[in-house]
């Protein structure tokens, strides 16, 4: 027995450092979770907090573009409504799921009431005191599911089938050799130690050879495993308000049961980076090689059931930005449930936007196309974008920022913040027909026999700004009538107030003015009906600090033209 005093006193002391590290890392996990609680109590209807990095945010639309069907927000008018920064706003999300989701949501506006993803009772029982420990627990759970690193699950899963079939022969030699090395050392301490430490080296230059080929997709089955967990503890929960939701889910896991055996051991920390037990556990599978066995087993199992994930990730994303939006909401300074129906018709009183901290809320009824008019900064490219965001936000999150809202289900287009394009050799004007001729065909397109198409809302902000005078105001004149001519509801802005006149009978005319108080020009930013009467591009160079010879001759220079009809 004395020969083998040494092995078991070596033995022991690795036990009562495993049972100190359990210990700590159980210490640990409970301070996290205590914090993360409070953040989420706190946290819920305020301000998003998060901070995405911008190599996360480019692989975000992941889902979006798996899910391109029916009409979707395009590139310009995503980009034309900063709806980069509306995301950020609004995602106050737990996971990957839910940030792709969320995405999805703004870019994919409902064409029907029926069609919206979320009941406003939904909304209504997440925002309901009552209902907070329930929705602390389900937020938890998404939180524990989090990310899949730097990159998209979807991006990972496209690329599986590259890897081909792998055998565990050698992993099993590897998991198999120490124990045989550890037994050598009671024939012999010495050589059995050598030997040991042996293998050990052995298999940790071929554990990070062979992961190294599989590095990037390994993430993806910690994460698969955190996302089966994640859907069966939403599932337990039984929240009345997700259950749509959470009744598909016991269906979807059995086509995992012999994918999931095992794998919480394996591959399933769920620690941080400074829990103790985790990193012993970590090396571990190092030296075993057992999430090398696990996950061969795991690509064989998984080959075939990418639709299954699909819906597990749809349902999980679901829940988590339903969560999202509900906070949101209530960071508004008000808003109503939008009345969306068959009619092409805008009626939306006290409508604001949504992402100016101070905002100045119109109100406008629409029948037909709109023709905005008014001074530089008056208040005119805003209200646009607020009328288009107060559609999409009602047709994707069911929320009006607005006091009431009644209109149709869109397509929404708009022709805004464009710019040369460099890269095709595109002027500013080659670049600004096309953006407009897109929302033609959209306009003009033939309605399908098997349903009707919905009627196109189009924001544009001076029209054809990139060329001459005369050229432009024939030429607008004649788009902007086109549209009239078909199931559009276009809001135009533009400085030509010679359009007012020639598209008066088939556009309602609006304009936002300004008054000049002591040498300063003064905004109201109030929608008024009628053409402007004004115009304040000179008197504002005064204001900006230029010389007042200049303003004086240029304000000389424009009264004579409109006196006599010719530049001098």
């Amino acid at each position: 027995m004395g020969q083998f005093q040494p092995i078991f006193s070596f033995a022991g002391l690795l036990i009562l450092f495993a049972v100190i590290t359990l210990m700590l890392g159980m210490q640990e996990r409970k301070r996290t979770r205590a914090k993360l609680i409070q953040s989420l109590r706190s946290g819920f209807g305020k301000p998003s907090a998060k901070k995405t990095p911008p190599e996360r945010y480019a692989q975000i639309p992941q889902y979006y573009l798996h899910h391109r069907q029916g009409f979707q927000i395009d590139d310009i008018t995503w980009n034309d409504l900063d709806l980069d920064r509306l995301f950020h706003v609004m995602d106050s999300t737990c996971s990957a799921s839910g940030e792709e989701y969320m995405y999805y949501l703004l870019r994919t506006p409902s064409m029907s009431a029926r069609e919206l993803a979320f009941k406003q009772e939904k909304y209504d029982w997440f925002s309901d005191p009552a209902n907070e420990e329930t929705r602390i627990r389900l937020q938890e759970i998404l939180s524990e599911l989090g990310h899949a690193g730097r990159y998209s699950l979807y991006d990972y899963l496209d690329f599986t089938t590259a890897l081909g079939e792998r055998r565990n022969l050698p992993h099993y030699i590897a998991a198999i050799a120490p124990f045989a090395a550890f037994g050598l050392m009671f024939l012999h301490t010495g050589i059995g130690i050598l030997v040991l430490l042996f293998v050990f080296a052995w298999n940790l230059r071929t554990y990070f050879r062979e992961k190294a080929v599989i590095a990037p997709y390994f993430q993806v089955f910690n994460y698969i495993f955190r996302l089966l967990d994640c859907a069966q503890a939403l599932e337990k929960e039984k929240c009345p308000a997700v259950e749509e939701e959470t009744r598909q889910i016991p269906g979807l896991l059995k086509a995992f049961a012999g994918f999931r055996r095992g794998s919480s051991l394996l591959l399933g920390s769920a620690g941080t980076d400074s829990d103790p037990f985790g990193f012993i556990m970590e090396y571990v599978r190092i030296l075993f090689h057992l999430d090398l066995i696990k996950f061969n087993k795991m690509l064989a199992q998984m080959r075939g059931r990418q639709e299954e994930i699909d819906a597990l990730l749809t349902i999980t994303g679901r829940i988590d930005a339903c969560i999202s939006i509900a906070s949101w909401r209530q960071t508004l300074p008000f808003y109503a449930v939008p009345v969306l129906e068959e009619d092409a018709s805008f009626s939306a009183r006290d409508l604001y936007h949504p992402l100016l901290a101070d905002p100045v809320s119109n109100s406008i009824e629409a029948s037909r196309p709109v023709l905005l008019t008014g001074s530089n900064a008056s208040g005119k490219s805003t209200f646009l974008k607020a009328a288009a965001l107060c559609a999409l936000l009602s047709q994707t999150a069911g929320i009006a920022p607005a006091e009431s809202y009644r209109a149709g289900c869109y397509r929404i287009y708009s022709s805004m913040a464009l710019r040369d394009s460099l890269q095709d050799g595109e002027s500013y004007f080659i670049v600004e027909i096309k953006s407009l001729r897109r929302i033609l065909a959209a306009a003009e397109q033939k309605t399908d026999a098997s349903r009707q198409q919905n009627p196109v809302l189009c924001c544009i902000d001076e029209v054809l700004r990139g060329t001459n005078t005369v050229e432009r105001i024939a030429a607008s004149a004649e788009i902007l009538r086109c549209f009239a001519g078909t199931k559009t509801l276009c809001f135009a802005a533009t400085h030509d107030l010679e359009l007012t006149g020639l598209l008066q009978d088939v556009y309602d005319n609006y304009h936002f003015g300004e008054e000049i108080v002591d040498g300063d020009v003064r905004f109201s930013y109030r929608l008024m009906k009628g053409p402007s009467t004004s115009c304040n591009a000179i008197a504002l160079l005064g204001t900006l600090g230029y010389d007042r010879a200049i303003v004086d001759k240029a304000r000389e220079r424009a009264d004579r033209f409109l006196q006599e009809g010719n530049w001098q």
